[in-house]
């Protein structure tokens, strides 16, 4: 059995007193031969100062302050390694995921890509199996992507780690709806993709949806059912801030350039990659017509079918009008509630 290397990619963007705990992390849990890559996306505080400190530990890229797609990107073309895998520069990996995962992808060559659940720190709390707060599917992951298999039958467990579940199969269609996957958590098959499996540039977030929807359409996936590693929340700026409209908009980008863009997916799901395409126009319309710019939504609710008649009526009125009209629907409903 052949051993696979991993090239880690770490982005990171003014992040100097965060980045040391991300390079940390893998450093504690990768080989010799594996290579950690993190690329700093045009800082301005010290952190270059605090990647040089590493030595020839890591490899440093810098690029010009383009965001975290872009980031991502230069780290795919600089791997060399059989598997990528992706780290925030603001999150930790536990110190086995490199040895759960590798093991994984060395024993099961028709899985492209793993990824797992992970933990939420917040101050001295923490909160475990976070996944499930994202994707927020009642169904089981049997239900989700497939039946279940012990880990210990496909690999040896590391020493202090209880056994868990692997679920594989196909995560397409289910990706498009909801968001499984953890950038995080991830680790890909590098030398089976080509150059068209790329993290998104041209939206705000979101742009890790865009490499997991091309992953998710080539090849197999395996959930592990256990964590690998922390989300730690923090003050500091996030992409996940971005704002509704910018959001809505990024998920509606992507959708149509991946799975819009399949015909052979259409002509089978259409009608669900209608009604994912139809949430997301209604979902900036609403914020559009709240902050009186009618005229934006109508552009969304022409888009879609079965509109709403309150967002008929709010789009139907001068732009000053509609935000207000909106806003005094929604408190009406609070005070009913409150009865």
């Amino acid at each position: 059995m052949q051993r696979l290397s991993i090239s880690v990619v770490i982005p990171t963007y003014n992040r100097a007193g965060l980045v040391t705990r991300a390079i940390d992390s893998v450093l504690a849990g990768s080989s010799a031969d594996d290579e950690v890559i993190v690329v700093d996306d045009g800082s301005t505080d010290t952190t270059l100062d605090v990647l040089r400190a590493y030595g020839d530990r890591i490899r440093v890229i810098r690029g010009r302050h383009a965001g975290a797609g872009s980031a991502r990107n230069l780290g795919i073309r600089a791997a060399t390694r059989p598997l990528i895998a992706f780290l925030d520069s603001d999150d930790a990996w536990m110190p086995d995921k490199i040895a759960l995962q590798r093991a994984l992808m060395e024993r099961r060559p028709d899985i492209l890509f793993c990824f797992s659940d992970f933990d939420l720190r917040l101050d001295d709390a923490e909160t475990p199996g976070y996944l499930c707060r994202w994707h927020k599917d009642d169904r089981s992951w049997s239900d989700i992507l497939g039946a279940a298999e012990r880990y210990s039958t496909i690999a040896p467990l590391p020493a202090g780690r209880d056994d868990f579940d692997v679920h594989c199969g196909t995560i397409y269609l289910a990706e498009m709806e909801r968001d499984y996957i953890a950038a995080f958590t991830l680790m890909a098959r590098r030398e089976s993709t080509d150059a068209s499996f790329v993290f998104a540039e041209d939206v705000v977030t979101f742009e890790d949806w865009e490499y997991f929807a091309r992953l998710a359409r080539a090849g197999r996936a395996a959930y592990m059912s256990c964590a690998t590693a922390w989300q730690y929340a923090h003050a500091g700026p996030r992409l996940t801030d971005a704002s509704v409209v910018a959001r809505a908009g990024a998920r509606l980008r992507i959708l149509e350039r991946v799975w819009g863009s399949d015909s052979a997916f259409l002509r089978a799901h259409r009608e669900r990659y209608e009604r994912v395409i139809r949430r997301y126009h209604l979902q900036r319309a609403a914020c559009l017509l709240h902050q009186g710019q009618a005229h934006l939504a109508r552009a969304d609710l022409r888009a879609c079918s079965n509109v709403p008649l309150r967002y008929r009526v709010a789009a139907s009125l001068p732009g000053p009008m509609t935000g207000g009209l909106l806003r005094l629907r929604r408190k009406w409903r609070e005070t009913r509630a409150d009865r």
